[in-house]
C-alpha cells in the first residue's frame, strides 16, 4: 500500500478524485463498494492534524480572520509563551446602530466589544456628521435620506469618519427599540434636562418611552449636547442587561450576531459611552453640521478598539507584533500605541528570543517604509529596518524590545 505524503489533505483530495480549480465539473465515476485501505489511512492522518489545530487555537483564544492562509496557525509552536509562538488575532467585534425615527436617521452608536465579548465600548454619532470628502462630502442623514442603500452607505461613513472596518448594520425605530428593551424595562436614569415629557431628575423609560428619549431635543439644542441623553440611556441599558444576565430573553434576538450579540457583550463586563469628538460648523448652504476632529478620533480610537480592522481593504498597515523582551505583557500594552500609526494588529506572538535590546521595526516591501516610520514614531522607540522577505500576511513587522 503506498504511504501518505507529507501533505495528508493534497492526498485526500487525490483520493476523492476532486477536480482541480477551474477545470470545470468532473463526469461521475462508479462508486465503490466502501473506502480504501489507503483512503482510510489519509483520512485518518487529515483528521489527526485537524483536531490538533482546533485545540491549538481554542487553547490560544486566536482565530484565523482574513488573508489567504485562512484555517492555518502561523507557526509550528503551540505555547504561547515559548519563542516563535505566532497566532492570528481576532479583529474587535463592531457593529453599527442607525437609530430611525419617522423614516429619517437621528443618530447612530457605533459598538465595540472586548474581547471574549466581556463588555466593550459605543461611541455616539450625530446623523448630522459629515463623512466621504470633496464632492462626495455630505451628512450621514443625507446619505440614509437618498442614498440607494441607505443602511450600507451609512455604514460606509461611519467607517470612514473612525477610520476603522464595521462589522455589521442594524437600523433600530422606536418600534424595535421597545423590544429590545422590554425585558428589562423600565430603566432608571437621571435626566438632566428639561424635555417634554421627561421632567428634570429621576426618569424611568418604559419600553415605548426609549425612541422618543433618545430623539428628543430642547429648541436651539446641538447635537453635542443632546448625545450626553443618549449615553445615559446606553449606560443604563447595559447595566439592566448586566443585572439581569441569567435570563435567556434578556435581549430579543440572535445570541451570536446583530444587536443581540453585541447589547448581551456590554452587560457582560464594563462599558463606556462617548461621543465621536467633533467640531460644530455649517455646511455650504448654510446649515449647521459636525466634522470629525481626526486626530482626536485616532487617539480614542486607540483605547477603545484594540484591534481594528482598515475602512477599505488595505487602509491600514498590517502588523504582526512580537514580543521580544521578558517583558510577559508587552504586547498587550503596545498594542494601543501601534494602531494609531494607521495599523491593524493581524498576527500576535513571540519573536524568535527574549533578548531583544532594541525595538524593530521592519517592512517588507519598499512601499511600507513610512509605514514603518509611522509606526516607530507611534511607538517612541525603536528602529527601522528594510526586510525584503516577501509575506503576504502582514505588512510590518514589530519586534519589541526593553527599549519600548
Amino acid at each position: 500500500m503506498t504511504s501518505p505524503s507529507d501533505d495528508p489533505l493534497s492526498d485526500l483530495v487525490a483520493a476523492l478524485e476532486l477536480p482541480e480549480h477551474g477545470t470545470g465539473v468532473r463526469s461521475a465515476r462508479r462508486a465503490s463498494r466502501g473506502p480504501s485501505r489507503r483512503w482510510m489511512a489519509v483520512f485518518s492522518s487529515c483528521m489527526v492534524v485537524a483536531v490538533g489545530a482546533s485545540l491549538v487555537l481554542t487553547y490560544v483564544g486566536l482565530q484565523t480572520v482574513r488573508t489567504s492562509k485562512a484555517g492555518r496557525i502561523v507557526s509550528t509552536v503551540t505555547d504561547p509563551t515559548a519563542p516563535g509562538f505566532e497566532a492570528f488575532v481576532t479583529p474587535t467585534p463592531t457593529l453599527a446602530v442607525l437609530h430611525e425615527v419617522n423614516g429619517n436617521l437621528d443618530s447612530v452608536a457605533a459598538v465595540a466589544l472586548n474581547n471574549g465579548d466581556a463588555g466593550g465600548s459605543v461611541i455616539l454619532v450625530p446623523g448630522a456628521t459629515l463623512a466621504g470628502s470633496g464632492a462626495d462630502e455630505r451628512p450621514l442623514s443625507v446619505s440614509y435620506a437618498y442614498g440607494e442603500a441607505p443602511a450600507a452607505g451609512v455604514r460606509v461613513g461611519v467607517q470612514g469618519l473612525l477610520g476603522i472596518g464595521i462589522s455589521e448594520a442594524v437600523v433600530v425605530d422606536d418600534a424595535r427599540w421597545a423590544e429590545l428593551v422590554g425585558p428589562v424595562a423600565p430603566l432608571t436614569l437621571e435626566n438632566p434636562d428639561a424635555l417634554e415629557g421627561f421632567p428634570v431628575g429621576p426618569v424611568s423609560l418604559s419600553p415605548e418611552q426609549v425612541g422618543p428619549w433618545l430623539a428628543a431635543r430642547i429648541e436651539g439644542e446641538s447635537d453635542l449636547a443632546r448625545m450626553y441623553r443618549q449615553q445615559l440611556f446606553w449606560e443604563a441599558w447595559a447595566a439592566a442587561i448586566a443585572a439581569d444576565s441569567d435570563r435567556p430573553d434578556v435581549v430579543p434576538g440572535e445570541v451570536d450576531g446583530g444587536i443581540g450579540r453585541f447589547a448581551r457583550g456590554l452587560g457582560d463586563g464594563p462599558v463606556r459611552v462617548v461621543t465621536l469628538p467633533l467640531v460644530e460648523t455649517v455646511d455650504a448652504y448654510g446649515f449647521p453640521v459636525l466634522r470629525s476632529d481626526r486626530p482626536a478620533v485616532d487617539e480614542m480610537i486607540a483605547g477603545l478598539v484594540p484591534f481594528p480592522t482598515g475602512d477599505v481593504e488595505g487602509a491600514r498597515t498590517r502588523v504582526r507584533l512580537l514580543n521580544g523582551s521578558t517583558d510577559a505583557d508587552h504586547v498587550v500594552r503596545s498594542a494601543p500605541l501601534v494602531v494609531p500609526a494607521n495599523a491593524e494588529i493581524v498576527i500576535a506572538g513571540n519573536a524568535d528570543r527574549f533578548s531583544y535590546t532594541v525595538t524593530e521595526i521592519r517592512y517588507h516591501g519598499p512601499g511600507m517604509k513610512a509605514a514603518a516610520e509611522a509606526i516607530r514614531d507611534s511607538l517612541g522607540a525603536g528602529i527601522v529596518v528594510d526586510d525584503p522577505r516577501p509575506t503576504d500576511a502582514f505588512d510590518v513587522t514589530v519586534v519589541l524590545g526593553s527599549d519600548s
